[in-house]
């Protein structure tokens, strides 16, 4: 399966948004009326808004794998501080995608050596 990823996404009122619409490519509307209501979403969140919208994904994040061949999203945590939550950005193909920016994944390693990934979830239709 090759896709294009539709990366220059960019919601400043919420961050899960813009990677739901870099997946999936849906407008922000359509991901918004299935979306939860609040700002914190646990992990189950990502995967019942995927699951609304018509998406298939894991039935939980797993194990980060840097060779997988489906657009995912990776969650990753501070090595530095103990932090009670985590970040996410979406991988394809070795590319990170950061909002309206994207790099490299070994150049993103490089960029955060102080986070950790600690899992994915992968995401096709």
């Amino acid at each position: 399966m090759d896709i294009e990823l539709d990366w220059n996404r960019y919601y400043p009122f919420n961050s899960h948004f813009t990677h739901i619409a870099i997946l999936t490519g849906l407008d922000i509307e359509e991901i918004e009326k299935v979306s939860p209501k609040k700002d914190c979403w646990g992990g189950q969140s990502f995967v019942n808004v995927f699951r609304e919208l018509g998406f298939n994904c894991n039935n939980r994040w797993v194990k980060f794998d840097p060779n997988t061949d489906l657009p995912c999203l990776i969650r990753f945590k501070s090595n530095v501080i103990k932090e009670p939550y985590w970040y996410l950005h979406v991988y394809y193909k070795n590319i990170v995608y950061m909002g309206n920016s994207r790099l490299p994944f070994d150049q993103w390693i490089e960029n955060n050596s102080n986070y950790r990934i600690t899992s994915m979830l992968q995401v096709w239709i």
